[in-house]
Parts: structure tokens; sequence; C-alpha cells
């Protein structure tokens, strides 16, 4: 059984979704990594535009979920190796099934060793549902990521939220990753504004328009409010979810451990908004207790450095805005998780975080630990371009420094913290 930070080598849990008739019809199977040596690449040109660019999820020191959006009903596998001619490939199988989906590929990759940079491409084979027949082979370009390294002396990350489908914003986060690399992104919620059509779930979460964000830097996903409003929102975990199918999980890189926690909606359950349909209160109560067991696991206490990521912050200790309280009405503080800070705070205090980074309020704010909440509250803007920012973190053993950057490459706040 993987331990919440990876650190031994089974294969996480997948999940499967249909019969035999929605196979038939094209719908997404979620497929567990079978990854097997093969002797060379496949040689169809690498040139057909149908595929999106692959985005690399949940990464580990021994593995990386591919997800890539596909033109129509589609198998495929993952070509991968430690330098350009590849040489092994990773096959998708639950129960003896290989994957077949006419939205995404979800293929993970596992074995791998910590800290290694591996090149890889997506192969897409197009299926036809009623003959069997199979079309041209599509292709991905011939990508590379690094795994993560939980031993590493360094580490550094970016964090994004609130990107809210604005492509201007997206293109410069993208832009500045490439001028700035880090071992990996925090894709911190609000990604879209709401779900209420499946289909449009690849256009939203793998590449809004087209823009390559996670092809060679992994991300990881926290979801945030918007990413829970629409009908299909009980989709979305069949696309892009945490380890272990869930939206809150934990994670190890060189001196900094990380949780990260799901805040639900910015309002009451009961709130009419929800239709009874809402239930986040107890989805909160359940992470207290995998928390309890989070905290104690010896690769987190281990960490010099340790941060929780959740979209809605806990804590604002600023002056209201005046329309906030407009926004979400009489008697709702929905810029702060009030439910999360009473049912994690001491154990936040207890793990001795260091600090908790949001967005949500679209307003870029540190609020230094004080006496009683020993932990630093953080919190990034957006969505639009001269509201977005995008933090950078980057650690040591003895210190982690965290800039809070706008679209122009300015610093907007910028704090060092110091291990203990």
């Amino acid at each position: 059984m993987v331990n919440c930070f990876g650190t031994n080598t089974m294969n996480r849990r997948s999940f499967l979704r249909g019969s035999a008739a929605a196979l038939a019809a094209g719908k997404v199977l979620l497929a567990q990594s079978s990854s097997t040596a093969r002797a060379a690449p496949a040689t169809v040109p690498a040139s057909r535009p149908a595929l999106s660019p692959p985005m690399l999820l949940n990464p580990s020191a021994a593995e990386v979920t591919v997800v890539c959006a596909v033109p129509g009903l589609c198998t495929g596998w993952v070509e991968y190796g430690i330098d350009q001619q590849l040489g092994q490939r990773a096959d998708g199988a639950v129960h003896g099934l290989k994957p077949l989906s006419d939205r995404i590929l979800r293929l993970p990759i596992t074995g791998l060793t910590p800290g290694t940079r591996y090149w890889y491409r997506v192969c897409a084979m197009p299926v036809d549902a009623s003959t069997g027949r199979r079309g041209s082979l599509l292709l991905s370009e011939i990508s590379s990521f690094s795994t993560l390294d939980p031993a590493a002396d360094r580490g550094a990350f970016a964090v994004w939220n609130d990107t809210h489908e604005q492509k201007p914003t997206l293109e410069k986060l993208s832009a500045m990753l490439q001028a700035d690399p880090v071992d990996f992104v925090v894709w911190n919620g609000d990604i879209t504004n709401d779900i209420h059509s499946e289909a449009k779930i690849p256009a939203q979460f793998i590449s809004p328009f087209g823009i390559p964000l996670a092809d060679s830097v992994p991300m990881f996903y926290a979801r945030g409010n918007h990413d829970t409003r629409g009908r299909d929102a009980r989709r979305l975990p069949e696309y892009i979810c945490g380890p272990q199918g869930r939206y809150h999980y934990a994670f190890r890189h060189g001196p900094v451990a990380a949780l990260v926690l799901d805040t639900g909606e910015d309002k009451p359950d009961n709130h009419p908004s929800y239709r009874g349909l809402a239930d986040f209160a107890a989805l909160r109560t359940e992470q207290r207790r995998w928390l309890r067991q989070a905290i104690d696991d010896p690769a987190f206490r281990s960490a010099p450095f340790r941060v929780a990521f959740m979209h809605i912050p806990l804590v604002w200790e600023a002056p209201i805005p005046e329309n906030w309280p407009k926004v979400w009405g009489s008697g709702i503080k929905g810029w702060i998780c009030e439910d999360g800070l009473a049912k994690w705070h001491d154990l936040l205090v207890e793990a001795k975080v260091h600090v908790v980074i949001s967005g949500h309020t679209h307003r870029p704010a540190w609020f230094a630990p004080k006496p009683g909440r020993p932990w630093g509250q953080l919190i990034g803007g957006g969505p639009k371009p001269d509201e977005a920012t995008a933090i950078v973190v980057r650690a040591d053993r003895n210190r982690m420094e965290f800039t809070v950057r706008n679209l122009k490459g300015e610093a907007v706040i910028s704090q060092e913290i110091t291990a203990g």
C-alpha cells in the first residue's frame, strides 16, 4: 500500500467507471499502469496535431500519471525512457481491460527512479467502436520530466490559483514557468467557473486553449469552490484528481513536506444556492481524521519545512473590502473557510506547519505567524492578468524563500522562513 508520501513503489488505487456497454460507447476509463520494456518507440512521425498537450499529474519519487485529451474514441499507451530513444512502454489496464476513451487517456508510469529525468510521448490509437478497426497512430511530441526526490537537498515549486479560464493569464503563467523552471506546480483551485458539461472538462482542465501547462513540469491539483459547481462537477475526479483519487493528500520533495486539503464551497451546505446537494462539512471532518494520520508519517515529520495547500484561506486579517459582505450575504464570511479553521487548526499547529498557501480572494496577501497561530497564511491573486500572480517557493535544508510575483514579474510579496 502506498502511504500518503509515496515512499514505497506499489501502485496507487485507480478507478474504473462503466460497464461493457459504457466501454463500447467510449466512456472514460481510468487506467492503472502496467510498465513493460519494449525494444523501440513507435515509428509513426510525431506530426499529427490531434492530441492535446499531455499533462503530468501527481508526481512522486517512483511514478507520474500522464493525462492527454483525445479527438475521438482511442486506446493508448506511453513510451518513455531515460533518453529520447525511449525504449519502454506503459500500458494501462484495469481488470484486464486496456484504456479506451473518447475524451482522455489517463496513463500512470510506475517503477521510476527518484530525481531522474525521463523522456516520454503519448501514443493514441483511434478505434472504431462498432468494427474494432484501428486508425492511424496519433503521437504527442517527445517531452521530458523529472521525478521527485524526497532525499534531495533542495526543491522549488510554483503555485497558481484562480485562473478561471482566463487565456491571457494562463499564457503568461506558462511563459513565466518556462523562464524560471521549478520542480513542480500546484494549481491551487478555481481552474474554471463551473462544470455544466462533462464534454468540456478536458478543455477546461487538461489543455485549456491548447496551452502546454504541464507537459514537462509535473502538476498537483487542489480543488477550488468553483470547481465543485455545476451538474458535471461530479465527473471531475475521472479526469483530474490527487493520488488515490482524492482531493486531500500529502507528498514530499526534498526539504519540503506538503499537505493538500479540500476546503469545499465558500458558503454553508444549507445555503439555498446548493439546493440540498452539498455535504462539504462532512468532507472537512473526514479530512481531519486523515490529517491526524498524515502528520504522524515520518516522511512528513522529518521534513525541515512543512506546507499546506488549500484553495480557501483559513484566515484574513486585513480590512474587509466593502463589497465582500454583499457578495456572500449577511453573516457569511465566504472569504475564509471558518469550518476548516475550526477542524484543522490544532492539527496544523501540532504538525508545525510553516505556511498555508491559498487563493480564492483574488487579492494577494501575507499574514505572518503570531501567538496562537504559528503558521503564516499566504494568498495569491487572480484571475485577470492585472490581478493574477505566480507564487515561487525555493527551499534548502536551512531556509525557505517564497515570492509572489505579478504577471509583469514584479515581486509583490517576499518572505523567508528558517528551519526549526
